[in-house]
């Protein structure tokens, strides 16, 4: 290997999925024995736990070498800004974008890197369409510590009150209106009727400013006074790592409706479990979601532009962008197929189970990025 060591600036310390993508990617440098040196940057939540940080303070050191990989892992104004990293022999920007196209004045930071690394095939193609030099672009997908999350993993029964019903879809999003679950309840509602034993629970995060008590009305108006906490439950309190893997396992079907989607790690977890998942047929979690391995909702043949709020509140990031067409009728079709087909729902965990563990583990990505460094 031609490079002595990494020095990694990254929202090591986020509970989110920047966080997590970041301690992920840490674990396989870990896994391939590269020193690493840890810059964290962004929010420091106590939800990730002290052992996890521990970890972190224990791997980074400045024993990084004389040949240096500078990975910067964020958005790409990130990559414009100057930080002193001696022996620096190769820059690289780890990044991704969910909708059809890049923010203004994304191509141009990113080709400031000697590497971009994007998670999927899907955003080497909009990074290539929006004036990213497709020789710089590199498909490194996102790693998972199956350590952590793995069939049979013993867990502590989540009990709710009133209590929920036998048959349970789980969504876990950081609130956004790019996040769909405006259509979720809409489609959830119209499928299932109030006596049918099937609860959605919707487990929110809070980040980008927004305020729990406005993510909470926002989610409640949308949910009908009799559905709400009998079938509907919101969860908007911090849960740390244990307790989110508790939840997962205490459900029968992770459904994910961002409209948005640049991976979907919670769907990648609740795979690495060993339990059934929904995913929108777009976007990047179609790196590791296909139809032997997850019940995807089909699109619509044309995109159609983002969210109305969404362009109006982040026009930087959304103005005039576009994304996949999804019909409500086929949100409830997915729906009421995996509450009803327990032969293909415990197929598919299996295979997930699998696909993930076989081509997402540290070790596997370790092999990729090995190929880069040498």
């Amino acid at each position: 290997m031609k490079y002595t060591g990494v020095y990694w600036m990254g929202p090591v310390l986020d509970m989110g999925g920047y966080g997590n993508v970041s301690r992920n990617f840490i674990k396989t440098l870990e896994t391939m024995n590269i020193p690493v040196q840890i810059h964290p940057i962004g929010p420091d939540h106590a939800e990730i736990g002290e052992q996890t940080k521990q970890w972190l303070q224990r791997l980074s050191t400045p024993k990084i070498g004389d040949r240096v990989v500078f990975i910067r892992h964020g958005l790409p104004p990130l990559f414009r800004e100057h930080f002193h990293v001696p022996n620096v022999a190769r820059q690289i920007g780890v990044t991704l974008f969910e909708t059809d196209r890049l923010p203004s004045g994304w191509a141009a930071e990113a080709n400031l890197m000697d590497e971009i690394w994007v998670p999927s095939r899907f955003n080497y193609e909009t990074f290539s369409r929006s004036g990213v030099n497709p020789s710089k672009l590199k498909i490194v997908p996102y790693p998972i510590d199956v350590t952590k999350y793995y069939p049979g993993k013993p867990y502590q029964q989540l009990i709710f009150s009133p209590p929920i019903r036998s048959f349970v879809f789980l969504y876990v999003f950081g609130f956004d209106y790019r996040k769909g679950y405006q259509m979720l309840i809409q489609a959830f509602c119209e499928e299932f009727s109030p006596a049918e034993d099937v609860s959605l629970i919707l487990k929110v995060y809070l980040h980008s400013g927004y305020k729990r008590g406005f993510a909470a009305k926002e989610i409640l108006s949308l949910i009908p006074p009799g559905r709400y906490k009998n079938q509907i439950v919101l969860i908007t309190t911090p849960f740390s790592e244990e307790n989110l893997i508790n939840l997962y396992q205490s459900s029968d079907v992770y459904i994910s409706m961002d409209r948005a989607s640049g991976w979907g790690m919670p769907a990648m977890e609740m795979m690495s479990l060993g339990k059934p998942v929904i995913s929108i047929n777009w976007g990047g979690a179609t790196e590791f979601m296909n139809e032997s391995n997850s019940f995807l909702i089909e699109t619509e043949k044309n995109l159609v532009p983002v969210d109305e709020k969404l362009q109006r509140e982040r026009p930087d990031y959304y103005l005039n962008h576009r994304w996949a067409d999804v019909s409500i009728a086929n949100v409830r079709k997915t729906m009421r197929e995996a509450y009803e087909n327990k032969s293909r729902r415990e197929a598919l965990a299996r295979k997930a189970a699998s696909d993930i563990h076989l081509n997402f583990s540290p070790a596997s990505i370790g092999m990729i990025i090995s190929r880069l460094f040498s």
